[in-house]
């Protein structure tokens, strides 16, 4: 084996060593329980999305990512399908990952509708109140996804069978005046509660790739961190969500418990530096190794295409 046909060997050989030992020196946050009222403090986020459909990540990735960010629940919320937070759910038991609740982003023409809590997927070619009756059927909570004018239409005659709504999103952050406002979010949950319909609220990343999962969070006063504890929270309405000049929206009792006795949000280290010697190490040698792979393998294809 000549020294040329060696290099690609060796570039894929430490890609493949970094991938192990990022994952085996990849920092797990130690989640401590923190209690308000009688009830555990659970960080939440209740709209993800995966590469079964427009997400970037497998559910096994995300549920890792999510126990990175230090999540303690998460809803893996695929359009119209719920088998991939199945798997999400089976994977999190076995490296003790955060709770995790099956949903379904029901995508309909016009407005997207959120069933977390499902046993199995709902139509999203019924009508919204067969939807909405499904998900209470299987015992889940529907949620209003992104409710911005343009996709408030068909929830507006249904308020009384929505329970919740995602009052923060990541358009929150926009700085442009883009087609989707948050304070359009904002607004459908004021206008819901001033009509007599109390929305748990909901803070949710939507996320689909890069680093942004539960930027958007939602802290849920459950009994415990099961399921059920949960989706009893949601139920209740005991939920607290903040916009980014801290104002609380939610239950009044919670915000209130909240505010004598404030509750910070844990660090999201998004990971883009080293942690220590070893792995800064391990990711310099991935890099070289990627560059590698990239320049070598180009290399054979072109030298292979000449010798045809």
């Amino acid at each position: 084996m000549t020294v040329r046909t060696a290099l690609p060997r060796i570039a894929a050989l430490l890609v493949a060593l970094a991938i192990v030992a990022g994952t085996a020196l990849d920092p797990v946050p130690t989640l401590t329980a923190t209690y308000r009222g009688g009830y555990r403090v659970l960080e939440a986020d209740f709209h993800a999305h995966t590469r079964f459909a427009d997400g970037f990540l497998s559910p096994f990735d995300l549920v890792l990512q999510a126990r990175r960010r230090g999540l303690d629940v998460l809803a893996i919320t695929e359009h119209n399908i719920v088998f991939p937070a199945k798997m999400g759910r089976w994977f999190s038991r076995i490296v003790g990952g955060p709770t995790i609740l099956v949903g379904e982003e029901v995508t309909k023409r016009g407005a997207h509708l959120h069933g977390v809590g499902l046993t199995e997927r709902v139509d999203a070619s019924l009508p919204m109140a067969q939807v909405l009756a499904e998900i209470h059927r299987q015992g889940g909570i529907a949620i209003a996804a992104h409710p911005v004018v343009a996709m408030q239409g068909p929830f507006l005659d249904q308020l009384d069978h929505i329970d919740a709504a995602e009052v923060m999103h990541p358009i929150a952050f926009q700085t442009s005046r883009g087609a989707w406002r948050w304070t359009e979010m904002r607004d459908f949950y004021e206008h819901a509660l001033a009509s007599g319909h109390h929305l748990t609220a909901i803070g949710s990343s939507d996320y689909h790739a890069g680093s942004p999962l539960g930027i958007c969070r939602t802290l849920v006063f459950a009994t415990d961190t099961s399921a059920g504890a949960v989706l009893e929270a949601l139920k209740a309405g005991r939920t607290v969500v903040y916009d980014l000049d801290g104002h609380p929206y939610g239950d009044p009792e919670m915000a209130a418990l909240l505010a004598r006795e404030p509750y910070t949000m844990r660090p999201q280290d998004y990971g883009y530096h080293g942690t220590g010697p070893a792995d800064r190490m391990t990711r310099a040698l991935g890099w070289l190794g990627l560059v590698g792979l990239v320049l070598f393998g180009l290399r054979r294809r072109d030298k292979s295409a000449t010798s045809h």
